[in-house]
């Protein structure tokens, strides 16, 4: 969890805020338990290093789904968590960082954004004709934003994400936080849709986090909509995040957007 983890960072090094950033776990990807056609996937980035992950092709009429996982997630956990919409028929492809699950490297922001560009690659190569909908969660969102300002996505959504990665540590901290993840900064920037989702008992990010990314997407007139779930923590549930996306889905091919659970409410930019 980010914002614990950095809270108690005021007086650490370098090397011990790198390591409350990312939190990667070591077990090696697996798809037991995960949905009916998953399989592991091998990209290589454009710094040589040859990363796994997880994809579902899905079906030829549904969107692929890009995800990153926030700092202490993982590639099988994103498709568990998106159960819901493979099910449906959309496709997935869950990427994995270096240094987690047994990936080779060392995770920063230069080498995670080398790593997302590299799972863009091989989602856009799995989508063929259709969307790609690029998914951040947490840490992961920041990763979703580097993305977006070097490539024009098809849409991209962001799940509990900060405004500052600096910002999820007391003020006394931050001159030891790196100044990585401007998310704040990269909203105005975007040039595609943008749907941002934040649960309103978010421990994590607090919600005026999101808020915040609200506020800046309305007055750049970005196109999309924030997404409020009223008692939602920081990993909202998975069938009312299939719910969300779906409506994210059908603003995006211009169709009329199926009704959300309650408690979920839309606040377009």
């Amino acid at each position: 969890m980010l914002l614990p983890l950095l809270l108690t960072a005021s007086c650490a090094d370098a090397q011990s805020i790198h390591d409350r950033i990312y939190q990667p776990h070591t077990t090696p990807l697996s798809i037991a338990g995960l949905p009916g056609g998953a399989a592991l996937d091998r990209v290589r980035t454009a710094d040589g290093l040859l990363l796994g992950g997880v994809e579902i092709a899905g079906k030829a009429d549904k969107p692929v789904l890009l995800v990153f996982h926030g700092n202490a997630g993982s590639a099988d956990r994103s498709v568990e968590w998106f159960a819901p919409l493979v099910a449906q028929g959309y496709g997935i492809v869950a990427a994995e960082y270096r240094g987690y699950s047994a990936n080779p490297g060392r995770p920063d922001a230069k080498g995670l954004a080398a790593d997302a560009d590299a799972f863009y690659a091989r989602a856009r190569a799995l989508a063929g004709a259709r969307r790609v909908i690029v998914v951040g969660h947490s840490l992961g969102g920041g990763v979703a934003f580097g993305l977006a300002t070097r490539q024009r996505l098809d849409a991209l959504v962001t799940v509990g994400t900060f405004t500052r990665l600096r910002a999820m540590a007391p003020k006394i901290a931050r001159a030891f936080v790196p100044n990585d993840y401007d998310n704040l900064a990269a909203v105005p920037k975007l040039d595609e849709p943008y749907f941002l989702i934040h649960g309103t008992a978010d421990d994590t990010v607090p919600a005026p986090e999101g808020e915040a990314l609200q506020e800046a997407a309305t007055k750049a007139h970005k196109a999309g909509a924030a997404f409020v779930i009223a008692g939602a923590g920081h990993r909202p549930d998975g069938a009312v995040m299939a719910a969300v996306i779906d409506a994210v889905t059908a603003r995006v091919a211009g169709t009329p957007a199926p009704a959300l659970p309650a408690g979920v409410k839309v606040y377009p930019f």
